[in-house]
């Protein structure tokens, strides 16, 4: 009786990347400085930005989506109960009002320090993205790359990690309705050239 050896090949469905065509070689570091407490994994998907000042290192770029349209004396904002990657003393940014610092969060709200109201844009299904300084409106970063695959930012002790090395796509397809966090129009705009949104 002898023993036979067969290969098969096939394809592996990745629900974020229909198609990967160029990613970064040798990888990426990504700046953990930025991350909230509790977050122990970084989803693929999640959009990068290549850090002016440091080549090789990648921010983290932080949007999330209302739920529903703030109201005269609201200071907490109600989100999509899904992963966000804000945390406390950040500034935040609501179209149609002002920046604001953010005072508390939790997985379905966000509280800022002072009132945020609706003027025409700030609606449910609005978006809220991060910003530089309290005074500007302008999104701190604009995308460069997506994750390729989840990173681990935290030990079994939940101390943060280091600084982390992944993989980044810089060209390929892309599931929106897969994507961990939420895309601007803008995120995507920046992107256009390189990555399809399907």
């Amino acid at each position: 009786m002898s023993l036979q050896i067969t290969k098969d090949s096939g394809s592996v469905y990745d629900p974020v990347f229909l198609k990967i065509l160029e990613d970064i070689p040798g990888g990426v570091t990504v700046k953990t400085d930025r991350f909230p407490d509790g977050i122990t994994e970084l989803k693929k998907g999640a959009l990068l930005n290549a850090d002016a000042s440091s080549a090789g290192l990648y921010n983290v770029i932080k949007t999330v989506r209302l739920t529903a349209t703030p109201t005269g004396g609201t200071t907490v904002l109600a989100i999509e109960p899904e992963d966000h990657l804000f945390k406390v003393g950040e500034f935040i940014y609501l179209y149609g009002t002002t920046a604001s610092t953010i005072t508390r969060v939790s997985a379905t709200a966000i509280a800022v320090a002072h009132t945020l109201v609706a003027t025409g844009g700030a609606v449910s299904g609005g978006v809220l993205y991060e910003t530089a300084t309290i005074a500007t409106a302008t999104p701190m970063h604009s995308a460069d790359a997506i994750l390729r695959n989840n990173i681990k930012v935290r030990d079994d002790e939940g101390n943060l990690l280091d600084n982390l090395f992944a993989g980044a796509v810089v060209r390929g397809t892309v599931d929106e309705s897969e994507l961990p966090y939420f895309v601007t129009t803008a995120q995507k705009t920046s992107l256009t050239d390189r990555i399809r949104f399907a």
